[in-house]
C-alpha cells in the first residue's frame, strides 16, 4: 500500500523545521559522503530508495548527472526542485530494470523494517556488478531505542553479517559528532531517558501504537524547545560531523557494500 502524504511524525525530516536542523545536517553528512564516492567510482545513474521528504535526493542531484528516488510517499514540493526522477512505488515492486545503477543509496530505512528481505534484493539487484551500495541506520548502541517508528535497529557486525547475505563485501563506518553538535546529541538523550522516569515499568509498551506514535511526535517537539529555550540551539555545521571507522558511539552505521549477489543464498 503506497502513502499519499508526508505528515510530521517527529523523526522524518522537514526542512522548514529549525528544530531539528542539527538532525539534518546529522543526515546530510550521508548524502555529502555518498557524492564523494559516487565522484570517485566516477557513478552516473545513482538510485536512492526511501527518499522522504526529498531533501537529500535534491542534495544528490545538485552534485550527480542522473538520480532517480523512490519511495512510497511523495516528496515535499522543495524536494521535487531539482532534476531528480521521483517514482512511487513499494520496494517490493520497483519499476526498473536490473542492473541498471552505479550507486544504489538508502539512508535511515532498514530499521523502519521488521523483514528486510525484500529491501536487500532492492538493494542488490538495480546495482551493476561494479557498483556500490550505500546505507545508513542508527547505531544501537549509542540509540535512545525509544523511535515507535524503528522496528528494528542494528549494532556493526548484525548489519555487517545481515549486508553480506546480499553483497561479497561490506565494509562498516560510522557517523561521528564533534563540538557543538556532539554536545546537542548528548543532552538531547540525556533530556529522553529523564523524561522516561517517569514510566520504569515500561507501561507506554502497552499502549495502542498509534497513540505512542503520536506522542513521540509532540515529545520530539518539547524536548527540542525545551532545550532552544534553557540556552539556544547550537550552532551546529555540517563539518561538525564525520563519517569514521564505526565505534560504540557513532550516532549512524554507514555501510558500504560491493559485489551485489543476484540470487538469495
Amino acid at each position: 500500500m503506497i502513502d499519499s502524504e508526508l505528515s510530521f511524525t517527529g523523526e522524518r525530516l522537514h526542512e522548514d523545521e529549525a528544530l531539528f536542523g542539527i538532525d539534518l545536517l546529522r543526515h546530510l553528512a550521508a548524502y555529502q559522503e555518498a557524492i564523494q564516492i559516487a565522484h570517485e567510482y566516477r557513478a552516473r545513474d545513482v538510485l536512492e530508495l526511501g527518499s522522504g521528504t526529498g531533501y537529500g535526493t535534491r542534495t544528490l542531484a545538485e552534485a550527480l548527472p542522473r538520480v532517480v528516488a523512490i519511495d512510497r510517499v511523495a516528496p515535499l514540493a522543495a524536494g521535487r526542485e531539482s532534476a531528480a526522477r521521483f517514482l512511487r512505488a513499494d520496494l517490493e515492486a520497483i519499476p526498473l530494470e536490473d542492473e541498471a545503477f552505479d550507486l544504489v543509496v538508502s539512508f535511515q530505512v532498514i530499521e523502519h523494517l521488521a523483514d528486510p528481505t525484500n529491501f536487500l534484493d532492492a538493494l542488490a539487484r538495480p546495482l551493476r556488478t561494479d557498483g556500490v551500495a550505500l546505507l545508513s541506520t542508527p547505531n544501537r548502541t549509542n540509540s535512545d531505542g525509544e523511535n515507535p517508528f524503528h522496528l528494528h535497529e542494528y549494532e556493526r557486525e548484525e548489519l555487517r553479517t545481515l549486508l553480506e547475505t546480499r553483497f561479497e563485501s561490506v565494509e562498516i563506518r560510522g557517523v561521528s559528532a564533534r563540538g557543538e553538535a556532539l554536545r546537542y546529541h548528548e543532552e538531547r538523550l540525556r533530556r529522553i531517558r529523564r523524561i522516561l522516569r517517569i514510566d520504569p515499568l515500561g507501561l507506554r509498551r502497552w499502549i495502542p501504537r498509534a497513540l505512542v506514535e503520536w506522542l513521540f511526535a509532540r515529545l520530539a517537539l518539547v524536548v527540542r524547545r525545551r532545550m532552544a529555550a534553557g540556552g539556544g540551539m547550537p550552532r551546529a555545521r555540517p563539518a561538525d560531523f564525520l563519517i569514521e571507522g564505526a565505534h560504540p558511539a557513532s550516532l549512524d552505521l554507514f555501510a558500504v557494500c560491493r559485489g551485489p549477489r543476484r540470487a538469495r543464498p
